[in-house]
């Protein structure tokens, strides 16, 4: 049951997270996604949480630190709307709980097995699989495709989609200036996100932008689970195609889960930093 739990809060966290020098300042700048057919980025986020969970008079802490890498390709641009797909390259995971250590890598077996057998069979689900995302020119998803997870329901009903990507207004934004936006990232939840951003600093080819955002939840896809939460964090974006380099995001929740009919408090606080490279 733990495992499972704990599974759940990862994709909803790293996807919720998968998101985020000096220079001549200019005075304004448009910001906007310009990107072709065939492009590649890979993106590498480092996470560090730790999850407290109460039950039964009890309470438990699983320290966490994660390393998840994907590649995002573009597949399709039909006027404003930009075709990509995300792909689970690898996951490397080291948690402890109860003084015990349980390391995961994707891509050494000998950790399949063991202690984390079952966390292992469920990740190793995730690897490979791709979830297809339309959004438009300024960052607004249109539409998700999580068809490659139908196999794993545990998996499919708790990916959020987060968002690898900055949404940005209409028109040019002067240093100071902020927009805000809401984001639904499940069509079939009430999980609403409001996102804040305020552009920090310009150069001539990137752009500082820090960010502020709320998170709630009463239902996720039939899944009572009553969630609140913060994130801030900065991110530094490509003025030219609009693409995240890097971002640090430090994000807390406090959520009640329901696990037959039992309530299960949780808190999670962590920290993320995502590196974005682009493959020649």
């Amino acid at each position: 049951m733990k495992s499972k739990i704990q599974i759940s809060l990862f994709l909803l966290t790293s996807l919720i997270l998968i998101n985020i020098s000096s220079a001549i300042a200019q005075k304004s700048v448009e910001l906007m996604y310009i990107l072709n057919e065939g492009d590649t980025y890979v993106f590498v986020t480092d996470m560090e949480q730790d999850i407290t969970f109460e039950a039964m008079g009890q309470t438990t802490t699983l320290d966490q630190v994660m390393s998840i890498q994907m590649t995002s390709r573009i597949t399709g641009i039909e006027g404003d709307d930009i075709n990509q797909d995300f792909t689970f390259d690898k996951i490397m995971m080291n948690q402890s709980i109860f003084g015990m250590e349980i390391k995961y890598d994707s891509e050494d077996s000998s950790t399949f097995t063991g202690m984390g057998g079952q966390i292992a069979t469920e990740m190793n689900k995730v690897i490979g699989s791709t979830i297809k995302v339309v959004m438009d020119d300024h960052g607004n998803i249109k539409d998700m495709d999580l068809s490659s997870f139908t196999d794993n329901s545990d998996l499919s009903n708790n990916l959020s989609s987060g968002n690898t990507y900055a949404v940005y207004p209409e028109g040019k934004v002067n240093v100071g200036d902020s927009w805000e936006t809401d984001i639904k990232p499940l069509e079939d939840s009430e999980m609403k996100v409001h996102m804040n951003y305020t552009l920090l600093k310009v150069s001539r080819k990137q752009a500082v932008i820090g960010i502020e955002g709320t998170v709630s939840a009463n239902e996720i896809q039939g899944q009572e689970i009553r969630l609140n939460g913060t994130t801030v964090g900065e991110m530094i974006v490509d003025t030219k195609t609009g693409m995240l380099i890097s971002s640090v995001i430090d994000l807390e929740l406090a959520m009640d889960l329901d696990q037959g009919g039992v309530k299960i408090p949780a808190t999670i606080i962590s920290t993320s930093e995502t590196n974005v490279t682009k493959v020649d």
